[in-house]
């Protein structure tokens, strides 16, 4: 027999005087919440309450989440908070509401398939899916990556390995390990006191190796003045390269953020600095395309040989 919380309480908000169904919302430290809401909409929305209610397991006006589902009260809040429009899922929506959204709709929590979908949506919105232009997310790396693992989501998966390479201490320190929190496979981190968040070793080894790569691969095409048909052009790079180009990426670990990189190169006035306008095009698809390459090579750096489980 399943215990009893020792502490009941109702939702401040989500407990409505004309509310025909009662959620109780169990955490895994028997607490519980109960939120009195509008059976209509639950069961129309979501499979979960659907099953509860028609399997004869909950009574006709009571629906119990077993703790084992993992719903979080946070997250359960949220998507009522979208169901009932005070803060609906948008473009503008912060990180932390659109993945309690994504976790607590998903098939293995409550399973609204139409709330998922537009989650999913709005969550790929917030990274970027290629290599030029790359903008960093700022922050919520680390929990991005387990929600795109736990709910296959590989379209943005190469962008957010690059970000934590490339913005973050992504490798924590051997004897800080026992007081980090490792993440979840949903997104949510383990049970510990401390709020830091670390990537599990597998990840971590994934970063090694496409630091790696990284360094390997763009070292040569960062500090090498480029080639051109036209010796004054050449001449142009071998006297510039070094001033406009290895100074500023050695001040700014340039060398592992070749995709940044190359757009500052791109982005270089270069016909002002003596280029003809033949060589600045041919340069600039060149360093185009070298984005693209390292976009492209990015794939084989992050399936490092010993890793586990393929990236795809």
């Amino acid at each position: 027999m399943t215990a009893e919380p020792h502490n009941v309480r109702q939702h401040p908000t989500y407990w409505f005087n004309d509310g025909s169904l009662v959620i109780r919302s169990r955490s895994m430290s028997n607490g519980e919440v109960c939120f009195k809401l509008h059976e209509s909409l639950l069961r129309r929305q979501s499979r979960f309450v659907q099953r509860m209610l028609d399997s004869g397991t909950s009574t006709d006006s009571e629906v119990l989440i077993p703790p084992e589902l993992g719903v979080q009260v946070q997250d359960f809040t949220a998507l009522l908070e979208h169901l009932y429009h005070d803060i609906p899922l948008s473009a503008e929506a912060p990180f932390s509401h659109v993945a309690a959204i994504l976790r607590v709709s998903s098939s293995n929590q409550l399973d609204l398939p139409g709330v998922h979908m537009s989650a999913r949506a709005y969550f790929v919105s917030m990274f970027p899916q290629g290599p030029q232009p790359f903008a960093h997310p700022s922050s919520h790396l680390t929990e991005a990556l387990a929600l795109v693992q736990s709910y296959q989501i590989p379209l943005i998966r190469k962008g957010i390995y690059y970000s934590l390479v490339t913005t973050s201490e992504f490798e924590p320190e051997d004897d800080e390990l026992d007081l980090e929190i490792f993440i979840k496979p949903n997104g949510l981190p383990g049970s510990s006191p401390t709020p830091r968040l670390i990537l599990p070793p597998t990840d971590v080894e994934r970063c090694r190796s496409l630091m790696t790569g990284i360094v390997e691969h763009f070292t040569p095409v960062l500090f090498t003045p480029p080639a051109t048909p036209h010796m004054a052009c050449t001449d142009v790079f071998a006297d510039k390269w070094m001033t406009l180009v290895i100074a500023p990426a050695i001040s700014n670990s340039g060398v592992c953020k070749p995709l940044e990189m190359l757009e500052q190169v791109k982005q270089i006035d270069w016909a002002a600095e003596g280029l003809c306008a033949a060589c600045v095009r041919e340069k600039t698809q060149e360093w185009t395309q070298e984005q693209e390459d390292v976009w492209e090579k990015m794939d084989l750096w992050l399936n490092p040989e010993g890793t586990k489980h393929s990236l795809v």
